[in-house]
């Protein structure tokens, strides 16, 4: 098994943290053997459950549709043996869906059915910068309605030490966006489910302590920002991947800095990760699995 691509606990960390780096414009989206699952994914959700993940105000078109540009304009020239790309369509060849511009209302729905990442846009008001419009089918945990038209600072209201220890810099970090630069940074998480979709939820902590560790799955979260310098609103990318803890069994230096991180959280982030439940049975196993190799 492979371990996964993205290892943010690496070195034991795990708290509040910017932990943004700049990025070639290159690397800025993915494309992987996960293209079609998650595209699929994307489709179910608008068809089913469309107002849970899709949420734009009446004058965020002009801000979706130089996003939709940018994605575009990025694809045809990193990727152009995987996309036709036309004035009045694009073509898709990895899933094979043709896509008319017009047939969109939202042109940030279309741009996010040719991404496998989430889109999230950040528009400024008097230096403070507000959800503006977003796709988001792979929520860990947080309700796109809720955040609707909220402030940075409000969409992480909930996240321990964010207020004190980031939460002027990250305003700050997005009011200086240099014009042309890509910024990444990693969340991770410890889920009981390999699912994407993954709204607030209604499991209770009992069903989540009786987890066996074999059962549990690592979440990490890539993001990037980057300005949309037309009108400086901020386009947020997430995309995240959901690994087998065991898919590090074979990583001896994995498991020590997956242990070292869990046991460098605070219990406030604990309970804020939803790792509390588990936390004592998952330790032990991560022990047993270093003292065994």
């Amino acid at each position: 098994m492979k371990p996964p691509i993205h290892q943010p606990y690496i070195g034991g960390k795990g708290g509040v943290d910017i932990g943004l780096k700049p990025i070639e414009e290159k690397a800025w989206l993915e494309v992987d053997d996960k293209f079609n699952e998650e595209i699929l994914l994307k489709k179910n959700l608008y068809k089913h459950r469309k107002a849970e993940v899709f949420i734009s105000s009446h004058v965020s078109r002009n801000i979706q549709q130089d996003t939709l540009n940018k994605i575009l304009g990025y694809m045809d020239k990193f990727y152009p043996s995987s996309y036709n790309i036309q004035s009045d369509y694009v073509e898709v060849f990895q899933s094979g869906d043709v896509y008319k511009y017009d047939d969109f209302e939202n042109p940030l729905e279309l741009a996010s059915l040719i991404v496998q990442e989430d889109l999230v846009l950040m528009h400024p008001e008097e230096n403070v910068f507000k959800l503006e419009a977003a796709s988001l089918c792979a929520p860990t945990r947080w309700s796109l309605q809720e955040k609707f038209q909220q402030s940075l600072s409000d969409i992480h209201a909930g996240v321990p030490g964010y207020k004190q220890k980031i939460d002027s810099r990250v305003n700050k970090i997005f009011l200086n966006l240099p014009p042309n630069r890509i910024f990444e940074r990693f969340n991770w998480s410890i889920f009981d489910s390999p699912k994407l979709f993954q709204p607030i939820s209604s499991k209770s902590l009992v069903e989540i302590e009786n987890i066996e560790p074999e059962s549990l799955y690592l979440r990490v979260e890539r993001q990037t920002i980057r300005l949309l310098d037309n009108h400086k609103t901020v386009l947020f990318t997430v995309r995240v991947h959901s690994d087998p803890i065991t898919s590090i069994l074979n990583h001896k230096q994995s498991i020590i800095d997956l242990l070292k991180a869990i046991q460098n959280l605070g219990d406030d982030m604990k309970n804020y990760k939803v790792i509390k439940p588990f936390e004592s049975n998952l330790k032990q196993w991560l022990k047993s699995k270093i003292e065994h190799e």
